[in-house]
Formats: C-alpha cells, structure tokens, sequence
C-alpha cells in the first residue's frame, strides 16, 4: 500500500494548527515570558509528539486491540492535565516587566503529550490510516514520528511566537489580563470536549 501525501496534510495542518492544548499553553507562557523562555516547554512537547507517535505506531502494528481501554483512561488523565494547564495560564504574570511568574518547563510539555487525547487519536489515525503502508519499517516510522515532531515544534513556535508579539506589543494589563482569561478558556473547553466524546 503506497502513501498519498495530499490527504495525509489534508488531515495534518489544519489538526495541527488549530487551538488546542499545545498551540494555547505555549502562546500562553510566551506572551508571558517570552519566546526563548518558553522553548524548554516546546521542546518538552517535541520530545513528547515523537515519543506517543511511536507509541501509536507501535499499537497500530500490534496492540490494536487494546486501543479502546487506553483511550478511555487518557481521556479523563488527559482532561485533568489540559485543567491544571487552564490553571496556570490564569496564573501567568501578566505585568510588562513580568520577571516572575509560572515557567514554561520542559517536562510539562512532555507530559501534556503523554496524556493528550487528541494527541493520541491523531497518532492512532495517521498510523492506521496514512502510514498503514510503512508500518512494518522500523525506520520509516521512526522517520515519521520524527517528521511529526519537527512540524510539531514549527506549529507551537509560530502559536509562540503570536504571544511573544501579543506581549511585546500589547501594552494594556487588562486587555493583557482578558486576552489570558480566553486562552485559559479555550484550555477548558477542550477538555470539557475531551470528556464528553
């Protein structure tokens, strides 16, 4: 079975680039504390992407069967994990001269992957859907995730580097403050959305 790119980026960019846990947290932190303070978190997520993309490889090729159960329980660890983050998006530091606040580390990003529904279902789609043709190559897959990670991290950055903007350029704390308040809802919205599927 061959890969047709058009449909695969078809499912890919607009699921990418939509809001969504990854894209508001990191926007969130980086209107923050900008950019490069935030890139520990975007790497976390990076790192996070690569790893659950084998993971769903990995139970593409053999584990299908259990898909439904782990589904289940990521659905409601992955819920309260997308709430802590709406936590602390409301938490930020909003001043101009924010030197303190919530940081945007590493592990928080990797975790967020680890129990991201929406992350675990994409996986599981394009390896059993647009990958089910290289899924008995180790390094192709290995090729893929990689590739999915990458375009990961181009699509947060760009999330991030908006708040980066927002923040150097946006001067009103309570535009500032309001502008934070939707972030965090967008965060609870999707795991209220996660929760009722």
């Amino acid at each position: 079975m061959g890969f047709d790119l058009i449909p695969f980026l078809s499912f890919a960019i607009p699921t990418s680039i939509s809001p969504g846990p990854n894209n508001i947290s990191a926007m969130a932190f980086s209107m923050n504390r900008g950019y490069l303070k935030t890139l520990p978190y975007i790497l976390g997520v990076t790192l996070g992407v690569f790893i659950m993309m084998l993971v769903c490889a990995g139970l593409s090729y053999g584990l299908a069967s259990i898909v439904p159960e782990i589904t289940t329980y990521t659905k409601y660890v992955g819920a309260a994990y997308i709430f802590y983050l709406a936590y602390k998006t409301l938490k930020l530091n909003i001043s101009n001269k924010a030197k303190e606040g919530v940081e945007a580390r590493f592990y928080d990003g990797a975790i967020l992957q680890l129990v991201n529904p929406k992350g675990i279902f994409y996986g599981m789609t394009v390896y059993s859907t647009f990958f089910s043709g290289i899924i008995e190559d180790k390094i192709l897959l290995t090729l893929s995730a990689l590739a999915i990670a990458v375009f990961t991290f181009t699509v947060v950055s760009t999330w991030a580097f908006f708040g980066a903007i927002i923040n150097n350029y946006l001067k009103n704390i309570i535009i500032k403050r309001i502008f934070t308040i939707v972030m965090a809802g967008g965060l609870v919205y999707a795991a209220i959305d996660i929760l009722l599927k």
